[in-house]
């Protein structure tokens, strides 16, 4: 695969491997065929880390023009260089439906759910309201979401695409974490949604990448 003449240098992908986040960018630039090296890092609000990351978080990528953060942000930049493998429809508005099952998922599915996580991973028990509150808002996100997926096979149609990225990284985690928290099963009720994961976990890359994943957990905990 010929990649635009502006990537002349291998791009270099900042974050750790358990970050759903790094692992979103991680999938994108796999199945568009990018050459690229991973950069081992954590968050940081060192002077110098600030300047590749003006919000000192991760992922992050290096090109050979800068850095860029964010990942939709990310995701953008790299459809513009390998365009011949698209992860977002041709059609205009086909397009603006993907990006707006991306926001749903991350803004209205995958951000609440943040407030709650350095609890659920160091066993503490967050004040009842907070727990109630973020359920609500994941549960109208996961409202929106239903109404929106198409599910024909992946969730914006017959092609796969930024949203299924997101989604299967995200999804697992926001499930796993309410259920932490007392009693959830607003995603495994979702019509159409495990048919999806099934799909979208058949993929080679995205096969490949969990087994890989399953491996660094289990040699993460064997060190620890």
């Amino acid at each position: 695969m010929r990649v635009s003449e502006r990537v002349t240098a291998m791009l270099k992908l900042y974050g750790f491997h358990t970050s759903h986040y790094f692992n979103m960018v991680k999938l994108a630039l796999l199945e568009k065929g990018f050459e690229f090296e991973e950069v081992h890092s954590y968050p940081s609000r060192e002077p110098l880390f600030l300047t590749m990351s003006p919000m000192g978080e991760v992922p992050f990528l290096e090109a050979r023009e800068g850095y860029i953060s964010n990942v939709p942000v990310i995701m953008e930049f790299l459809e513009e260089i390998i365009p011949e493998v698209p992860l977002l429809p041709e059609d205009v508005f086909d397009r603006a439906k993907v990006r707006e099952l991306m926001s749903i998922l991350l803004q209205h599915i995958e951000q609440p759910v943040s407030r709650l996580l350095d609890h659920a991973d160091s066993g503490g028990t967050p004040d009842q309201a907070q727990v109630d509150q973020v359920a609500v808002e994941v549960e109208q996100g996961l409202d929106a979401l239903s109404r929106l997926a198409r599910f024909d096979p992946y969730l914006c149609g017959e092609d796969f695409s930024y949203a299924d990225v997101i989604a299967y990284h995200s999804l697992d985690l926001v499930n796993s974490t309410m259920k932490k928290f007392g009693p959830w099963t607003v995603i495994d009720d979702m019509a159409g949604l495990a048919d999806w994961r099934n799909t979208v976990a058949t993929r080679p890359i995205v096969h490949q990448m969990d087994n890989t994943l399953i491996s660094e957990q289990d040699t993460f905990s064997a060190d620890s």
